[in-house]
């Protein structure tokens, strides 16, 4: 049975409009101007390929610096929040509906996502989503960001729903990823993000969706 549905954000159910990807070019040229303009383009391509990931644990691997990833990772969490109260956020078509149907049929929804905290509740409040999600995590509670299950384990444990109670959906490899590294009942990727149909399946999606949109027809039509 299952009893809870747990979605990413950025690509999934928040539409990102490359303010991502923006924000990281912005956290780049501020931080490491120098290496900024001589790896831009190799920078942008990890920072696409890596979306879904923790954002802390990107710029360490990009950076090579854990003091300069840090400063790195604020800088990025400060353009985003600029961006998203400058030019607003919208959810991904239909992300609200599907939410609300999902409620009304008794099931949990959980957000997780590797921004920081303080990004999250801007987005939650954004959206006006607070009140209608059950629980929602960050790397910096869970432990440690996408691939890893942790954030997954995190909210799962909050709700007293174990693995096999829950569905997974996601926009990114590392969703997928770390769906199956938690042992989750059904690992959906969408269309909506960065990776394609191929890409998501071979990280072990079981379903690809056009969208979130898609997903109430495919659990209450199709079981």
């Amino acid at each position: 049975m299952i009893r809870l549905i747990a979605f990413d954000v950025a690509g999934t159910t928040v539409s990102d409009g490359g303010l991502v990807l923006r924000a990281f070019e912005r956290a780049f040229s501020e931080v490491v101007p120098n290496r900024w303009a001589a790896e831009s383009e190799q920078f942008r391509q990890y920072a696409i390929a890596t979306m879904g990931q923790s954002k802390i644990e990107v710029f360490s691997s990009m950076l090579g610096d854990a003091d300069v990833a840090a400063e790195a990772n604020v800088a990025f969490e400060s353009a985003y929040l600029s961006l998203v109260r400058a030019e607003g956020i919208s959810e991904i078509q239909g992300a609200s509906d599907v939410f609300v149907e999902l409620k009304s049929r008794g099931l949990k929804i959980a957000l997780t996502t590797g921004f920081s905290r303080a990004t999250l509740d801007a987005i939650l409040e954004s959206l006006e989503w607070t009140e209608i999600i059950d629980a929602s995590a960050v790397p910096s509670e869970a432990g440690a960001g996408r691939p890893n299950p942790a954030m997954l384990d995190f909210v799962s444990r909050k709700l007293s729903i174990n693995p096999d109670e829950v569905i997974v959906l996601g926009d990114t490899q590392s969703d997928m990823q770390a769906a199956v590294r938690f042992g989750a009942a059904e690992v959906i990727g969408v269309l909506t993000g960065t990776h394609s149909t191929s890409e998501l399946i071979e990280a072990g999606a079981n379903t690809v969706l056009e969208s979130v949109r898609k997903l109430p027809n495919h659990l209450f039509n199709q079981r």
